[in-house]
């Protein structure tokens, strides 16, 4: 470990290690000597091992109460968290017109609610160490809205404005704050989103939809491993002066985000919907 953190062993919190680049991250992180934490879903007693050489802890990031009773534990076992990883997060893929409001209260309770309460609970700790480094999770669709997932980015277009609050708010206290942008990660997530979630027929939508989950689940299996984020993640926690933002994925996608701010607008939208087949 080098740099401003003086951190030889760092101990990081990790949300959501059930799988995907969570649990990619908690292994590859403790085999590297960190001391990791990871919270899932299930009702567990306690603190647990795990095979992979981390631990792991209860926590629904939609309930305060359980954040901050995960966040405790955690605290009582070692006393100080080095490092928070904001990386639980869920989609509910539709047309904005269709989407039922519970599921979008639900997506923004997980993906910006969620990271928002385990700041809050994680902060006081870092703040009477005068240091410490917060990674939220976005992805690329917190920059680029992905059509038929609006929702998705919604929620992660404002945990970029949070972020980017945050990061000046912490400057003080030693605290650093980074935002890192995942692009198609081979996770199995998108062909999960639609697990059991049938297109309506009638919907006006349906042939659109259709071609959007498509390409997005064909553009999920190529894209890159999980260990590929993990590396990533080590490597920031690494660096003395990490920098605001970080985009993880192929060439192609670290391209796409200056895109966006040197084409027109409507040529920028025009690879967008070519991207997602909404284009011939």
């Amino acid at each position: 470990m080098k740099g401003n953190h003086n951190i030889a062993n760092p101990i990081v919190l990790i949300t959501g290690v059930s799988s995907g680049i969570g649990m990619a991250t908690a292994g590859y992180l403790a085999s590297k000597g960190m001391t990791i934490f990871g919270t899932i879903l299930e009702q567990i007693d306690g603190i647990q091992p795990h095979p992979n050489g981390y631990s792991i802890i209860s926590m629904d990031v939609r309930d305060e109460d359980s954040v901050r009773l995960a966040v405790n534990k955690v605290l009582a076992e070692v006393q100080k968290i080095d490092v928070l990883i904001n990386n639980a997060g869920i989609s509910f893929p539709n047309s904005i017109e269709e989407t039922a409001i519970d599921e979008a209260r639900q997506v923004l309770e997980v993906n910006t609610l969620g990271p928002l309460r385990v700041i809050q609970a994680v902060l006081p700790s870092m703040r009477q160490s005068m240091k410490g480094l917060i990674i939220n999770t976005t992805s690329i669709g917190g920059q680029i809205a992905i059509p038929f997932d609006g929702i998705y980015s919604a929620s992660k277009f404002a945990l970029e404005g949070l972020s980017e609050a945050l990061s000046l708010e912490l400057k003080s206290f030693g605290i650093k704050v980074v935002i890192l942008e995942p692009g198609d990660i081979n996770t199995g997530m998108s062909a999960k989103s639609k697990t059991g979630r049938t297109i309506n027929e009638l919907s006006p939508y349906g042939l659109y939809l259709q071609k959007v989950q498509d390409a997005s689940v064909a553009n999920e299996k190529n894209g890159s491993h999980p260990l590929l984020i993990a590396k990533k993640i080590e490597r920031i926690i690494s660096e003395s002066k990490p920098s605001l933002r970080y985009v993880g994925g192929t060439l192609m996608e670290r391209c796409m985000i200056p895109l966006k701010h040197l084409l027109p607008a409507r040529c920028f939208e025009y690879l967008v919907a070519k991207q997602y087949k909404l284009e011939d």
